[in-house]
């Protein structure tokens, strides 16, 4: 069996408390327990692959794709 996860991911996070407006930076960070619970549950990680962002502007939002799958 495979699950795909996709995980967030906003470099507004680090600004230190200053959130900008529409920022979903409080989602940010949130991959090491979502994961794990699936890890916990007989999960294996066996791809992971990172898309959009955008390294021009100073704000860079994308996302993680992890597959996982459980025999």
């Amino acid at each position: 069996m495979q699950k795909l996860v996709t995980i967030y991911l906003d470099n507004s996070s680090y600004a230190q408390g200053r959130l900008m407006v529409g920022s979903f930076a409080d989602k940010h960070g949130l991959i090491e327990e979502h994961l794990q619970k699936y890890l916990t549950d007989g999960w294996t990680i066996t791809q992971v692959h990172g898309f959009g962002g955008n390294s021009e502007g100073l704000m860079v939002r994308g996302w993680i794709t992890v597959v996982l799958d459980k025999k």
